[in-house]
């Protein structure tokens, strides 16, 4: 049995290996297949950023950066207020209402935003450009980073988009 949705499968579709997973009906298969391309993006690009990139690169740069500033807020409480209410626009614009629209193969734009997000904190993480310093210089390439809070929020972005992508329809 396919697992391609209904209006591929009218339309006479055969998508490659990988877009099929990335269409299927299941959202597990969907979620896992999008995550893994995100860990072996982000491997890829941690590695190359690492190798070839100087450090500091992004430092300070960052969209985030720019939108939440270098000062913390008054208290805890304002502090995750404000992170959750940037990372909540975040993944409303660039993840959900991204899906809404799609590649000539049926693929939804909030995969590649996952894809791209999951390169940039390889980016990140291969040359050393968090806003705290490490006072070991660039950190070498592992995957080390995937049990990392920052991680887990793009994992939480690729959910978002794989339960979300078929909003288009």
């Amino acid at each position: 049995m396919s697992h391609l949705p209904p209006s591929a499968a009218r339309r006479g579709i055969v998508p490659s290996q990988l877009v099929h997973l990335l269409l299927s009906r299941r959202l597990g298969i969907r979620y896992a297949t999008l995550l893994s391309l995100g860990v072996a993006t982000f491997v890829l690009c941690q590695t190359i950023a690492y190798w070839w990139l100087p450090e500091g690169l992004l430092r300070g740069r960052s969209i985030g950066a720019l939108a939440t500033g270098r000062e913390a807020a008054h208290s805890f409480g304002a502090e995750w207020a404000r992170i959750v209410a940037f990372n909540l626009k975040i993944l409303l614009l660039f993840f959900v209402a991204a899906n809404l629209i799609r590649f000539s193969n049926g693929v939804p734009l909030g995969y590649f935003t996952v894809i791209l997000m999951q390169g940039y904190f390889g980016v990140i993480t291969g040359t050393n450009s968090f806003m705290l310093l490490s006072e070991e210089g660039k950190i070498a390439p592992s995957l080390y980073w995937l049990v990392t809070p920052g991680f887990y929020e793009l994992a939480a972005y690729a959910l978002a988009a794989a339960a979300t992508y078929e909003i288009s329809r």
